[in-house]
C-alpha cells in the first residue's frame, strides 16, 4: 500500500498526498469521489467530520460485527483556484489501479459505489453488466469475483436535496450490509 502513498500518476499529488483509511481486511468499502483538504494527519477519507461520514457512521455504529473500510476513487485533492472541484475522466483513470489494489487488499464483499460519477466510472471500468445484476429496493446490485457492487446515491445528496429521507436512507443500507455482507 505503499505504493498508493507515495503515488505520483497525474499532478493532484503536489495538492496533497493521497488520503487513505488505515488499510484492514473488510466486509464493506464505501467508495467516494475524490479526498477532501485534511485537517489533520489522521484524517481519512469520508470521516464523520463530513455530511456524508456522518451519515456513514449512523449506518455502521449498530452494525459491529462488520469491518468497514472508506475511500475515494481518486485519493488527492483536485483544485481549480484552491477550490475543491470534480476529478477529471484522466484523473479518475490514473487513480483506478490504487482502487484495484484496495479492492484486493482489504476483499470486501459489498463495495458502495457513492454517487452518479463514481457507479458511472467503476461499472464501466469493471464492465458490470445488467445481466449480473439484481434490482432491490430501488438499488441496483451487482456481482463479480465474490463482490458485490451496489449503487447508492451519495449521502450528501440525500441529506441536501432529500433531506426528509435521510434515516430511511440510513435503514435501507443497514439492511443491504446485513443481507449480503
Amino acid at each position: 500500500m505503499n505504493k498508493i502513498k507515495s503515488c505520483t500518476k497525474c499532478n493532484l499529488h503536489n495538492n496533497q498526498p493521497p488520503l487513505l483509511d488505515k488499510l484492514a481486511k473488510a466486509d464493506v468499502m464505501w467508495i467516494g469521489l475524490s479526498a477532501k483538504k485534511i485537517k489533520h494527519e489522521q484524517d481519512i477519507p469520508l470521516n464523520n467530520g463530513t455530511i456524508t461520514g456522518d451519515i456513514i457512521q449512523q449506518i455502521e455504529k449498530d452494525l459491529l460485527a462488520y469491518k468497514f473500510y472508506k475511500t475515494n476513487l481518486v485519493k488527492c485533492l483536485p483544485l481549480k483556484n484552491d477550490k475543491l472541484r470534480y476529478p477529471s475522466k484522466d484523473e479518475c483513470e490514473a487513480c483506478f489501479a490504487n482502487f484495484i489494489k484496495e479492492i484486493q487488499f482489504t476483499e470486501p464483499k459489498i463495495v458502495f459505489l457513492l454517487g452518479k460519477i463514481v457507479s458511472d466510472f467503476i461499472i464501466k471500468k469493471l464492465d458490470l453488466t445488467i445481466e449480473n445484476a439484481e434490482n432491490i429496493s430501488n438499488y441496483t446490485i451487482y456481482y463479480q469475483n465474490g463482490i458485490y457492487y451496489i449503487h447508492v446515491m451519495h449521502p450528501s445528496y440525500i441529506y441536501v436535496y432529500k433531506r426528509n429521507t435521510v434515516q430511511n436512507y440510513i435503514k435501507n443500507l443497514k439492511e443491504l450490509i446485513l443481507c449480503y455482507a
